[in-house]
């Protein structure tokens, strides 16, 4: 029996294609600057009580409005602007979750796209001329936070997280791979997220300040007319250590700099101040309240609710004006 061996030859090309680059549809930046990114920084740790409820936001970023504007980079139909979650797909952490406040709407997805509501117009100008397409500038209002949520992790540790993109702008037609080239928001050192054993209970002492009757003598715009004593006292039931901070957030009246203009009365104005150290505490901003180390179950801080003449000629009557805690650990 013969076996017979046969060898075909067979050619083989390599067929290289070179396919012309594209680009993306848009690029959007903060008006003037040109910054591609914003950052949001905790700063220290921030300390989640496991007994706190599902969807209690333990840290809020401040409240930004960024000037945006979007423009083309190829020619194109008109586009809508989109702001695109966690875009590059990452897990936050255990027990965690962000979430974006965009125009007072809470969007807590974490992944997907947002409408901005902002159009971009179509333009069929190519090359340099590119650069005479209409753009398109809006304003960004927003804030984002972080939410307790889901099974506490048994290390205590949150996040291991250095940075977390939180959001991107771009268009309709999808994210532009390229780094930074587009308005992104970034939150930094997330791994600084630990739990703790219990959360504190907060008490406002009174709960209402009652300035009583005020004299309307020597009136000098920006003087204080009279001012009470109130206090936020604090306390726990566990040894976790951390520190506490606070922000009064007003509910009812108009803010002027640091001060709270009751709505039925604009010739006041109401300023909280630190009663240790005089100084103002503005509004709408966290500050730190008080420490609860290990062996401390209780504390106190005391401020002064001053009245501050807003015109030469007050008004008589009665006024009133609702302010908000929120409590931040740390």
């Amino acid at each position: 029996m013969t076996t017979s061996f046969y060898t075909r030859w067979c050619p083989t090309f390599l067929l290289t294609f070179l396919l012309p680059a594209t680009g993306m549809a848009m690029t959007c930046k903060a008006q003037g600057s040109g910054e591609t990114v914003v950052r949001a920084d905790l700063s220290s740790s921030v300390a989640i009580p496991a007994t706190l409820p599902d969807g209690s936001v333990v840290w809020r970023s401040e409240r930004l409005n960024i000037p945006v504007e979007c423009a083309r980079e190829q020619p194109g139909a008109a586009e809508e602007v989109f702001l695109y979650l966690n875009p590059e797909n990452l897990q936050i952490g255990e027990g965690i979750r962000a979430g974006l406040t965009l125009n007072g709407v809470d969007y807590l997805q974490s992944n997907g796209r947002i409408a901005t509501q902002q159009m971009l117009p179509g333009c069929s100008e190519t090359g340099q001329s590119i650069r005479a397409c209409p753009a398109v500038s809006f304003n960004l209002p927003f804030s984002v936070f972080i939410q307790k949520y889901g099974p506490t992790p048994p290390s205590g540790i949150a996040s291991h997280l250095l940075d977390y993109r939180m959001f991107q702008l771009d268009s309709g037609s999808g994210m532009n791979p390229v780094p930074d080239n587009n308005l992104n928001y970034v939150i930094n050192n997330l791994a600084g997220l630990r739990f703790v054993a219990c959360d504190a209970e907060l008490r406002v002492m009174p709960e209402t300040v009652e300035f009583g009757d005020v004299a309307i003598r020597n009136v000098r715009v920006g003087e204080v007319a009279a001012f009470q004593r109130f206090a936020l006292a604090t306390s726990r039931t566990c040894d976790s250590p951390f520190s506490l901070n606070a922000r009064f957030t007003p509910v009812s009246g108009t803010l002027a700099g640091d001060v709270l203009v009751p709505v039925n009365n604009d010739s006041i104005g109401i300023r909280i101040t630190d009663a240790i150290t005089n100084k103002p505490v503005r509004y709408n901003e966290p500050f730190h309240a008080t420490d609860l180390p290990e062996g401390t179950y209780s504390a106190t801080a005391d401020f002064n609710a001053e009245l501050v003449w807003q015109t030469p000629s007050p008004k008589p009557g009665p006024f009133s004006a609702e302010v908000m805690v929120d409590l931040f650990y740390k």
